[in-house]
């Protein structure tokens, strides 16, 4: 076993130094690249005798030291440190909301030139001529290396990395559309936080299915405000790959002195976090409007992250992800804070308006992710009382007041 990790070092060492300066070149090495990774982060034993099997069992912690090293391998650009951060690249952000432009914002801080992709013209030319976004965050002013394209074939040209920052129901079928203009080899780092419901899928998988075909993926998650970005405030996330040198990258890329972010290969725990908070924080809003004080707000934190934990335990994710930036930072964030559109759904419920009229003005991540929810834990076998109340409310199934008695009034038991 010592020699093949020996073997392993060798050849992505002699790999690393093989990286062509010609770009037309670099599809064809980042496919030896990956083709090499996979060979490396994949254990089998399959088709070994005996000995061998017992051979690798008692390697088992050397094997996963070289999966960790060369996880954390990647391009010489990816390895200098800090300082890469400053590199000037190519950071393409697809959607001209107020995350995305948040996101355009973290990347310009550090010298990057920013093309966000929008539809509307007139958005653009604000963006372009008068540094401001004219739908969102309209009281800052954006830094001069943000511009703004309708055209994503251009706008995606040299790109060295693409924000997803759209919808998240409407992801899958954008990138269907889109596919053929979108470089294959250029990492995806999605912002969307939800789960996508025409298929139940985790919206990294959709996205795969979208595009037919191998495509580098991170998943950008935590308690972050576009708002509170925007004004500088320290702000802390996480950002998931299976391959951490992506996670890396997309750390690099945006990190700045108020903009920390972690990194993970917990991509499940990462996209379950980020999606599963949405519904349990329209009941935080619940609790919110019908005027109840903070230990009925605590006590139902608590609890969901206790649900929340159980599912993405039962859905192959990591406990300490749930109790991180992802899973309880973000939950923290919603229950509590008043820019949350899915607690403010909530709070606009309890007031007697309709799901409908909500719906109208703006978009709840939460309310198509609820059914979803209710489905993994009905296929994981899990009780998760509150996301089921939080799911019959939305659906009018149950007012708020019968929720509240349906979850104080279940038998007693223990933590």
């Amino acid at each position: 076993m010592d020699s093949s990790n020996a073997q392993i070092k060798a050849k992505t060492q002699k790999l690393i130094d093989s990286k062509p300066a010609d770009p037309a070149k670099l599809p064809e090495w980042w496919a030896s690249w990956h083709a090499l990774g996979d060979m490396v982060t994949t254990s089998s034993t399959s088709g070994l005798s005996a000995e061998q099997e017992d051979e690798a069992a008692a390697s088992s912690n050397a094997n996963a030291h070289w999966k960790g090293w060369w996880n954390s391998q990647g391009p010489p650009e990816l390895l200098e440190g800090p300082e890469t951060a400053q590199k000037k690249s190519k950071i393409v952000v697809w959607g001209g909301g107020a995350f995305g432009t948040a996101m355009a914002t973290c990347a310009a801080r550090n010298g990057h030139d920013v093309v966000m992709y929008v539809r509307d013209q007139a958005q653009a030319d604000s963006i372009n001529n008068f540094h401001k976004n004219s739908k969102y965050l309209t009281d800052f002013d954006l830094l001069p290396n943000i511009t703004a394209s309708t055209d994503l074939k251009t706008a995606n040209e040299n790109a060295s990395l693409f924000m997803h920052c759209l919808p998240c129901q409407l992801t899958p079928k954008w990138l269907e559309t889109n596919r053929d203009i979108i470089p294959e080899n250029v990492c995806i780092c999605s912002t969307a936080k939800g789960l996508y419901v025409e298929t139940r899928q985790l919206l990294g998988d959709a996205m795969l299915a979208a595009l037919k075909r191998p495509q580098p993926l991170a998943f950008l998650s935590g308690p972050s405000f576009a708002a509170e970005i925007m004004k500088g405030d320290p702000t802390a996330v996480v950002v998931a790959s299976e391959k951490l040198y992506h996670a890396s990258a997309v750390q690099k890329y945006l990190s700045c002195e108020c903009m920390r972010i972690y990194v993970t290969q917990d991509v499940v725990g990462v996209q379950l976090g980020g999606a599963l908070k949405n519904p349990l924080a329209i009941g935080a809003g619940m609790i919110e409007g019908m005027g109840l004080g903070i230990n009925t707000m605590s006590a139902f934190v608590a609890r969901s992250c206790n649900e929340l934990n159980q599912l993405c335990i039962a859905m192959g994710g990591d406990a300490h992800t749930i109790s991180g930036l992802s899973g309880v930072g973000d939950l923290m964030l919603t229950a509590f804070g008043n820019l949350s559109r899915n607690r403010t759904c909530g709070m606009r419920l309890v007031k007697g308006e309709s799901l409908s009229e909500i719906l109208a003005s703006t978009t709840v991540e939460g309310v198509p992710t609820a059914g979803v929810a209710v489905y993994y834990a009905d296929r994981c076998g899990l009780d998760l009382p509150i996301f089921r109340t939080a799911f019959d409310v939305i659906n009018g199934r149950l007012t708020a007041k019968e929720a509240r008695a349906a979850l104080m009034n279940r038998p007693l038991g223990k933590e």
